[in-house]
C-alpha cells in the first residue's frame, strides 16, 4: 500500500506516459511542485517496492506493479460547450478512482453520431477540458477501433454518462474479449437538470434572434 504522495507520483508518471512525456527528476519536480529532497525520498521508497525503475539516462518509469497502485477511470464524450452538467459528471467520475482519463470524440465521430459537426474543434475542446481540475488527461478517441483506446488507457473503471448509448452488458463482453475482464463499468448519475449542450446552443440562438 502506498501513501498519498507516492500515489501522486505514480499518477503523474502514468499520465506522462499517456502523453509521451519523458519523466526525469526535474520534470516531476516541476509538475508535482515538490522539493528535490522530498521527491527523491518518495522515489527511493517506490524503487524499493519495485513500483518504479530508472534507466541509464535517469528517466523514471512506472512498472506493472506500480501501475496497479492506482485506479484509473476512463470516460468520454464530446464536451462541445463545457457547462455545469459536464463538471458534475466529471466530478462523479474522478471520485471513482485516483486518475481520470477523458476520451475526446473527434470531429469526424461527432458528425457520424450526431449528424452535425461540433461548434468547437477537437483541439479546442481538448484544451478547455484539460484545464478542469478533476481531469488528469485528455486522449483523442479512435475513429475506427474503440477497443484500441481501451488498450492504450488500460482503465480499471469505465464511467458511462447517464445518456450515453452504450449498454453495460454488451460493453463488458467486448472489453472482456479484449482481455479487460477486470474492468468495472459504472453508469454515472443524471447531470444537473436542464443543462445540456443542445439546450444551451438553442438558448443562445433564441437569445440572439428573438423578435
Amino acid at each position: 500500500m502506498v501513501g498519498v504522495d507516492e500515489k501522486r507520483i505514480i499518477r503523474q508518471l502514468y499520465v506522462n506516459n499517456l502523453k509521451s512525456i519523458t519523466s526525469d527528476l526535474s520534470v516531476l519536480m516541476r509538475q508535482l511542485e515538490m522539493s528535490t529532497a522530498l521527491l527523491e525520498s518518495f522515489i527511493s521508497s517506490l524503487l524499493n517496492t519495485e513500483s518504479l525503475t530508472i534507466d541509464s539516462e535517469k528517466n523514471i518509469h512506472l512498472t506493472q506493479l506500480g501501475r496497479k497502485q492506482i485506479s484509473v477511470v476512463m470516460t468520454g464524450g464530446t464536451y462541445d460547450i463545457l457547462h455545469i452538467g459536464h463538471l458534475f459528471t466529471l466530478e462523479q467520475a474522478r471520485f471513482l478512482g485516483d486518475a481520470l482519463v477523458v476520451v475526446m470524440a473527434t470531429d469526424k465521430n461527432v458528425k457520424r453520431l450526431k449528424n452535425r459537426l461540433p461548434a468547437n474543434s477537437m483541439d479546442d475542446r481538448s484544451r478547455v477540458l484539460e484545464s478542469v481540475k478533476n481531469v488528469d488527461a485528455v486522449i483523442k478517441g479512435s475513429e475506427t477501433d474503440f477497443m484500441s483506446t481501451v488498450d492504450f488507457i488500460d482503465p480499471d473503471i469505465i464511467a458511462l454518462g447517464y445518456d450515453q448509448a452504450e449498454e453495460e452488458r454488451a460493453l463488458y463482453e467486448d472489453i472482456s474479449a479484449r482481455g479487460h475482464s477486470h474492468v468495472k463499468i459504472i453508469r454515472l448519475q443524471k447531470h444537473v437538470p436542464g443543462k445540456s449542450t443542445t439546450k444551451i446552443m438553442q438558448d443562445i440562438i433564441n437569445h440572439n434572434y428573438r423578435k
